[in-house]
């Protein structure tokens, strides 16, 4: 709650770009706004789990620090050197699950201190299923997140009963509509899609930076989309300067973090319906990085 309202946090996609969203959760927490829900799509989605389990944002720092590509990289060398063509994915996606199955502090959604939305998209029929929502909450916490964070061509689609689920951001990579249909009261979303111009020269970068920036690009027209789509809902939109940070990017986390910081910082006391209500600024130093991975290897 913050001011009698309650309080919906929006958490959107975009790889390692995704720790700016600890950033802002840390300004969230100093100036006294208490979530009242988490929403999240793909590296959303990770953190959302994480925050709704409990964990505050200092500790989400320490983990989002200690990332190594190991924990969430593995070449699917098999399947690309046999099936070639065939074969489903870049990563084959083991090494992902296991670090988030050991990373959420809880993996039901009955047991999370607070209410969690997590989304992701049905591959075959094109679906988007909002994990958390009735019917939708006797999964394992740990295959949602990993669907919602299954990129297509990345990771390969997650299966779920009889279902096949890839990242949500397919179809939402800021799935503020959520919070719009739970009634919140104050919406806080943040946006990892660049606000300015698009970088250039990304065709020269490799099949990654084209991925990505294709990615940009579908991201960028749907948010727009829904933004006005939804535009009489109370939404303070924190759209962090990390345009330039790849989605596999694991250089430089701490300055992710700080940009996260810096654009909540910006983002709240801009808007009509917090800056009058907030102390003066104080940006926390910036975070070191973390000398070894908190959550181990892979």
């Amino acid at each position: 709650m913050f001011q009698g309202r309650r309080v919906s946090v929006v958490l959107g996609g975009g790889g390692m770009k995704g720790l700016a969203h600890i950033g802002a959760l840390k300004v969230l927490e100093r100036y006294g706004i208490t979530p009242d829900e988490y929403v999240g799509t793909s590296v959303g989605a990770f953190i959302a789990a994480m925050a709704a389990g409990g964990l505050r944002p200092d500790e989400l720092q320490e983990i989002g620090l200690g990332i190594r590509k190991k924990d969430i990289l593995d070449y699917d060398w098999l399947g690309l050197l046999w099936r070639r063509g065939g074969s489903r994915s870049l990563y084959r996606g083991r090494a992902l699950h296991d670090f988030i199955r050991r990373a959420l502090p809880e993996d039901r959604f009955d047991r999370l201190p607070l209410p969690l939305y997590v989304t992701s998209v049905d591959l075959n029929s094109g679906r988007e299923v909002i994990w958390g929502m009735p019917g939708y909450r006797e999964i394992p916490l740990h295959d949602c997140v990993v669907a919602s964070c299954s990129l297509p061509g990345i990771y390969p689609p997650k299966k779920i009963s009889s279902y096949y689920f890839v990242d949500g951001g397919v179809v939402d990579t800021l799935p503020v509509k959520v919070a719009v249909y739970t009634k919140a009261e104050l919406i806080i979303a943040i946006y990892l899609e660049p606000a300015e111009l698009l970088p250039q020269g990304v065709e020269r970068r490799g099949l990654a930076a084209i991925l990505q920036q294709a990615e940009s690009i579908v991201s960028r027209t749907l948010v727009r989309h829904n933004l006005q789509f939804f535009d009489r809902a109370p939404i303070v939109l924190v759209q962090p300067r990390v345009a330039e940070h790849g989605i596999f990017d694991f250089r430089n986390t701490a300055d992710v973090i700080r940009a996260g910081e810096e654009a909540a910082e910006a983002a709240l006391r801009a808007s009509p319906l917090l800056r009058d209500l907030l102390p003066p600024p104080l940006l926390s130093e910036t975070p070191r990085p973390a000398r070894m991975n908190v959550m181990g290897s892979a």
